[in-house]
């Protein structure tokens, strides 16, 4: 008997600085019928695995996701430690997935896509630009404050920075129904040339 062949999806990178309007984008694609799957999604996941706990535990004397923001936004060698340490699980954990979906186009949502070097892994990637409009209420629905969104922007490389590297770019400075309306036809676009 035949293997049956599966067909492995088209994969979107989706990035963007924090607060830019990335999960709202990606919500946006899994509402036109997208295989979607986020990395900050498969990181808290993968914090509560039994292992991983113990890991932290040793290794940074904390575990909650909250202590370890905490621990690793303040010192650059605490962040690179983690990094070592959730990457592997989380790249691992993602390509299980998408190997696994049965759609032809699929968004992988990655606040670090360049800086890890995952855009390697994506067949094309989407940078989310905001310029600031509506920031304060994005914080605000977060729960972070301005000097912490510094503190976290200052990890990432600069917006110009991942624009020169993105294929694609939306620009999100409108609302989030303007957002949406750019999502869908970007979803549209792909499905029919990758669907």
């Amino acid at each position: 008997m035949k293997k049956q062949q599966t067909i492995k999806p088209f994969v979107l990178g989706l990035t963007g600085s924090i607060a830019s309007g990335k999960t709202a984008a990606l919500e946006s694609f899994k509402q036109c019928g997208v295989f979607t799957l986020s990395a900050d999604v498969l990181t808290h996941q993968v914090l509560g695995l039994a292992p991983v706990q113990k890991k932290l535990q040793k290794t940074f004397g904390v575990t909650s996701p909250e202590a370890l923001a905490k621990l690793v936004f303040k010192n650059a060698s605490a962040r690179k430690r983690l990094e070592e340490i959730l990457h592997p699980l989380i790249l691992k954990e993602a390509q299980k997935q998408l190997a696994s979906c049965a759609c032809p186009l699929a968004v992988f949502e990655v606040p670090l896509l360049f800086e890890a070097g995952w855009d390697k892994y994506v067949d094309m990637t989407l940078l989310i630009v905001s310029s600031g409009a509506g920031l304060a209420e994005r914080l605000k629905q977060r729960g972070l404050t301005l000097a912490q969104y510094r503190a976290r922007l200052k990890t990432q490389l600069p917006q110009e920075t991942k624009a020169q590297r993105a294929d694609l770019m939306i620009v999100n400075n409108s609302t989030k129904q303007h957002l949406e309306q750019k999502v869908r036809r970007l979803a549209r676009a792909l499905n029919n040339i990758y669907g």
